[in-house]
């Protein structure tokens, strides 16, 4: 999964360890995200259809 930010690829790669130990690779986020253009900072709406998984809502 490519990372949405540059401030998100950021924050994996200085929190590498504690990301690791939750079951994430980082190296994996890193080359799915080669070559890309990020923006510095996601717009909001971009960020939170990246992390929202389907919920119906009442």
């Amino acid at each position: 999964m490519p990372y949405v930010s540059k401030a998100q690829e950021a924050y994996f790669n200085v929190n590498r360890k504690k990301l690791e130990a939750q079951g994430v690779d980082v190296d994996e986020w890193n080359a799915a995200s080669k070559g890309k253009k990020l923006p510095d900072r996601a717009k909001k709406e971009k960020a939170l259809k990246a992390g929202k998984k389907n919920v119906k809502r009442k």
